[in-house]
């Protein structure tokens, strides 16, 4: 077995086996991040999911769960109805927080709604996955069709969540079993919140939204193209954005095949304007 610590006589290996031995030797010592940060997705209209990023790749062992939880942010007045929390077989409470009560820790709260979600997941398992596979964790619904303010996931290093007061109460936490070992050990595997961790109401209110409108697109996971279905609309433009809302695509001719080779694969959200000014959002899988 190779020993990257062991002495070795440099005169007698050749370039070629150097660049070998310091590369082993590299490799050797590297250590691996095994854990998830957490995102937050809007699905469509009020409706978002809080979903894991992993970052690493499992291989073919199933990462074990046994809780995990995070606070939401909303305006004053707002409240939320968990739809689907994952893996089968969780449980979530749902904590409300009046901002009032923690605005002497944190001023900006003082308008604001906080949930707490936590959850016992009863030893569920998350799939096999690679290095950056979006993993859905909490859907909720947001009701009372807000028109300003945000939806927003508490950071770690926020001021409230930091507070020495709370003693990492309100920190976003996930215990798993990542590794594939024949031992249940959990531990904390959260990282930090990337990508999108908020989303404005206020883009909401400006644009009529709809889930009325004929409009498909097929296939559904693809590949290389889709093709735009509708009856009786008139598309006249196409956005498509990541998980983190950033738009990576933008469509104003030719609607009806679109070529979405170029984009890696991974969850999309395909925004389909009419000529009316509503649109339709369409999750797509991209393989």
């Amino acid at each position: 077995m190779f020993n990257p610590f062991k002495s070795v006589n440099m005169k007698q290996i050749t370039p070629l086996k150097m660049i070998v031995v310091l590369i082993m030797s590299m490799l050797s010592t590297k250590s691996i991040s095994q854990n998830y940060d957490f995102t937050l997705i809007q699905n469509s209209n009020y409706n978002f999911t809080v979903a894991a990023v992993s970052q690493f790749d499992s291989g073919s062992f199933q990462p074990i769960t046994q809780s995990y939880g995070f606070v939401l942010v909303l305006p004053d007045g707002i409240s939320i109805t968990v739809d689907q929390a994952l893996p089968a077989g969780t449980s979530e409470t749902v904590t409300p927080i009046p901002g009032t009560n923690v605005a002497g820790l944190d001023a900006s709260m003082a308008d604001k709604e906080l949930f707490l979600i936590t959850t016992d997941t009863s030893g569920g398992t998350l799939s096999p996955h690679g290095n950056g596979v979006i993993i859905p964790l909490v859907t909720i619904t947001v009701n009372g069709t807000p028109t300003s303010g945000e939806i927003r996931l508490l950071e770690n290093d926020s001021n409230l969540a930091s507070h020495p007061a709370l003693n990492g109460s309100l920190d976003a936490f996930m215990q798993i079993d990542v590794t594939d070992d024949a031992t249940v050990n959990f531990s904390n595997e959260f990282n930090i919140v990337s990508g999108t961790m908020a989303f404005s109401f206020d883009t909401l209110s400006i644009e009529t939204v709809t889930e009325d409108l004929d409009i498909s697109l097929y296939p559904n996971p693809a590949q290389h193209e889709i093709t735009i279905v509708s009856t009786n609309i008139i598309i006249n433009q196409v956005e498509i954005y990541n998980v983190n809302g950033k738009m990576v695509m933008l469509i104003d001719n030719q609607f009806q095949k679109i070529d979405i080779s170029q984009l890696q694969s991974a969850l999309y959200f395909v925004k389909l304007y009419s000529n009316s000014g509503k649109y339709k959002m369409i999750k797509l899988l991209k393989k």
